[in-house]
C-alpha cells in the first residue's frame, strides 16, 4: 500500500523511507501510531526502547526541533544495523544516536524528557519457531518489569513514558507502573472499526499527576477508509490515503 514498487521493498513515507527486510519487526500500525499520538513538545532528549527498524525515532526526529536528541537502542544485532542504515539514510542522522543494547545494560549519564517503547507483549504464550521474531514479541528478554526499572534510571523526574500495548496488557502495565509510582495521565484506546473492541491502547505515564486525558480512535470506517481523526494524525507520514 505504501510500498515502492522496485527490488527494495522498502516501506516509504513522506520525508523517509524504511528498509526492513532484515528485521523481525516490520513497519505497522503500531509503530506508526505511537509515532504520531506521542506529545514531544518541550522534550529536549528522547530514549526509544527496542527500536527496532528506526521507525518511531525517525518519526519523532521528523515532529521536533532541530536540538533534540534521540537515543534508540536495540538488542537484535540484525536490527540495529538496519535501523543504523535506515538513520544513516536520513534527513536526520546527526539528531539520532543508535546503541546496540538491552535496556538493562545500557548506560547513560543522561536523564530523558521522553521515553517511547513499542515493546514485546506476550507474556507466557506459545513461541514461534523463529527465536529472532520471539525477541521481538516477547517480554522474556524486555519484561514490563524491566521498562519500569529502566524509568527510575532513565526518565527525568518531569519526564514521561509513552507506550503502545495490546488492551489486556495495557491494563497490566498501568496497574504495575502505578505501583512504581508511575502514573496513567493520558490513554487512547484504538479500535480497527467501531464494531471492534478495542485492540490497542497508547499510555502516557509520569511521576507527576496531571489532568486525566482520555479519548478513543477508530482507524477504519464503515467504506473500509481511514477515519478523519486517523487521517489527520499520520497524514505527516503516509503517503496515500
Amino acid at each position: 500500500m505504501h510500498r515502492k514498487n522496485g527490488p527494495d521493498n522498502a516501506f516509504y513515507f513522506k520525508q523517509f523511507y524504511i528498509q526492513h527486510d532484515r528485521s523481525t519487526m516490520k513497519v505497522g500500525t503500531d509503530g506508526v501510531l505511537l509515532g504520531s499520538w506521542t506529545e514531544i513538545n518541550g522534550a529536549q532528549n528522547i530514549l526509544d526502547i527496542g527500536t527496532g527498524t528506526g521507525l518511531i525515532a525517525l518519526m519523532l526526529a521528523q515532529r521536533s526541533v532541530e536540538n533534540v536528541h534521540i537515543d534508540a537502542i536495540e538488542i537484535d544485532f540484525d536490527a540495529y544495523q538496519q535501523a543504523l542504515e535506515n538513520v544513516n539514510a536520513s534527513a536526520w542522522n546527526k539528531k539520532i544516536k543508535l546503541s546496540h543494547s538491552s535496556l538493562q545494560h545500557f548506560s547513560t549519564s543522561l536523564r530523558y524528557d521522553l521515553i517511547v517503547s513499542n515493546p514485546p507483549y506476550f507474556v507466557n504464550s506459545h513461541k514461534a519457531p523463529d527465536p529472532k521474531r520471539n525477541l521481538s514479541r516477547h517480554t522474556d528478554e524486555l519484561p514490563h518489569s524491566a521498562i519500569i526499572e529502566g524509568c527510575k534510571r532513565l526518565l527525568h523526574p518531569d519526564g514521561r513514558l509513552c507506550l503502545i500495548l495490546p488492551h489486556s496488557e495495557g491494563v497490566a502495565f498501568t496497574k504495575m507502573a502505578a505501583s512504581a509510582n508511575l502514573l496513567c495521565n493520558k490513554k487512547m484506546s484504538v479500535r480497527h472499526k467501531e464494531s471492534r473492541p478495542v485492540e490497542r491502547l497508547l499510555l502516557e505515564f509520569a511521576y507527576r499527576s496531571v489532568a486525566y486525558q482520555e479519548r478513543e480512535l477508530i482507524l477504519i470506517n464503515e467504506e473500509g477508509k481511514r477515519t478523519h481523526p486517523y487521517h489527520e494524525m499520520v497524514s505527516d507520514f503516509y503517503i496515500t490515503d
